[in-house]
């Protein structure tokens, strides 16, 4: 049944993507012109429509792998003791300072040595996977004041309501601060369908209403886009110092040295375990 459910996925990308070919090829060459016109201009003309539809492809194959894995079609390639990428990576201290305290949200010990980064997207089906696995509150627990972990905004183009999610979840921090963030966070994926559409503002000031935020202010805030620019700055972090094209991508940061890792998808607790253990050494 699985295999026949991912054959018929892929059969429709495949029909999709031939039957666009198929459309343009039959559409005269002046019109083809000025759709393309169109969609150039909507994200700033042609050489950002290439990146954008290059990123949506490698999510597409991405997310098709992910798709397996949890399948059971292929397993997850886990973090073996002779793995590699253990080759870090290394930021300036003020920039690693900088990533850590700007603008971030920080929880547990604020003086840690590693700081877990997550860069995620609230209508993200793999960081939905990752938060409510446990993962997070196991590696919080075993390495106590060791490890803290941040959550950032990296909305993806192609998920209708990130973007306004994101948004909300910075509002929330502005009204109720740190606990609510999270707690915020926790209960978005909970409550998510996964389908890209989980949420319009009315839904979403209402779950944040539940939580004790006022949902007035909230509103509010939201219809401001009083953090649009907040969540492009998180997000251009993100794609210039770690190479973010997908979520969850998450970067682990040694505080002292600069030192850091990356660890992208939602997977287990052993592996973080590898990663981070090589950082504290």
């Amino acid at each position: 049944m699985k295999n026949t459910q991912f054959i018929s996925l892929v059969v429709l990308i495949l029909i999709w993507i031939g039957s666009t070919h198929y459309l343009i090829w039959q559409i005269p060459e002046k019109i083809t012109a000025k759709m393309l016109a169109i969609e150039y201009d909507k994200v700033g003309w042609m050489e950002n429509y290439v990146k954008i539809n290059k990123i949506q492809k490698e999510q597409i194959i991405a997310w098709l792998k992910q798709y397996e894995a949890q399948n059971g079609e292929i397993q997850v390639p886990q973090v073996s003791n002779n793995d590699t990428s253990n080759v870090w990576n290394k930021l300036s201290l003020d920039i690693a300072k900088k990533v850590v305290w700007e603008n971030t949200y920080i929880l547990g010990n604020q003086d840690a040595e590693i700081s877990f980064v997550e860069y995620s997207d609230l209508e993200c089906p793999f960081c939905k996977k990752l938060h409510e696995s446990g993962t997070i509150e196991q590696i919080l627990k075993q390495y106590d004041w060791k490890v803290n972990f941040i959550f950032k905004q990296f909305p993806l183009s192609f998920h209708p309501q990130a973007q306004m999610e994101a948004e909300a979840t910075l509002c929330v921090w502005d009204i109720a601060w740190l606990d609510k963030y999270y707690e915020f966070i926790t209960n978005v994926y909970k409550n998510s369908k996964t389908n890209w559409r989980s949420y319009d503002i009315n839904s979403l000031t209402d779950l944040a209403s539940n939580m004790w935020v006022d949902k007035t202010k909230l509103t509010a805030c939201i219809n401001a886009w009083t953090n649009k620019n907040l969540v492009k700055s998180q997000s251009l972090e993100g794609s210039s110092l770690f190479g973010i094209t997908w979520t969850p991508w998450n970067v682990l940061i040694n505080n002292k040295t600069g030192e850091w890792d990356k660890l992208p998808w939602a997977y287990p607790f052993a592996s973080f375990k590898q990663k981070i253990d090589g950082l504290l050494k």
